[in-house]
């Protein structure tokens, strides 16, 4: 045991004797003596973009309700309880809200494809084109950037259409937002 630790010791020691030392000599008063300072850069690493974006959906279920020119009223010679054709939705149903947890500012841009005419003719529209949200580099999670828009419906819907179906899509495609 003792040799091993005196060949790790010798080992050690001869490692040590190729480490360069420069020495210069002064041999008189205000003599002066110099070294050159070398430096050499490292990357210590490339930013990357990190893309993290929450997309959080209402139900996105609406109700078309037809026109009803109403019921006639035989004493007044007018239709009573008539109804105009409208598109509703439950509070919030047709809400889309964007968090943006990237390190970069990002626009999200909604799209609606629509699934054809066999369900009538829906018409979408967004109240906003696109919604801009800044990097959320500094902020709290709680904080995010957040941003929110809406859907709504106009036209019309097939008659057949009397259960829950599949009218369209809605697509939010993220960008990168350059200041």
């Amino acid at each position: 045991m003792k040799k091993m630790i005196s060949v790790l010791l010798v080992l050690t020691l001869s490692l040590c004797m190729g480490i360069t030392a420069f020495a210069a000599e002064i041999e008189e008063d205000g003599g002066e003596a110099r070294a050159d300072v070398k430096g050499t850069y490292v990357s210590g690493g490339t930013e990357t973009t990190v893309y993290s974006v929450d997309v959080t959906w209402g139900s996105m279920e609406f109700t078309y309700t037809s026109y009803f020119i109403g019921n006639w009223n035989p004493e007044t010679h007018q239709y009573d309880d008539s109804t105009d054709a409208n598109w509703t939705c439950d509070a919030d149903a047709n809400k889309i809200t964007v968090t943006n947890h990237s390190n970069t500012n990002v626009s999200a841009t909604p799209s609606y494809t629509g699934s054809g005419a066999s369900i009538g003719i829906v018409n979408p529209e967004f109240d906003k084109t696109h919604i801009f949200l800044t990097s959320a580099v500094g902020e709290t999670l709680e904080n995010a950037p957040t941003g929110s828009l809406f859907l709504t419906l106009s036209g019309q819907l097939n008659e057949d259409v009397d259960a829950l179906t599949v009218i369209g899509s809605v697509t939010v495609t993220i960008t990168e937002e350059t200041d």
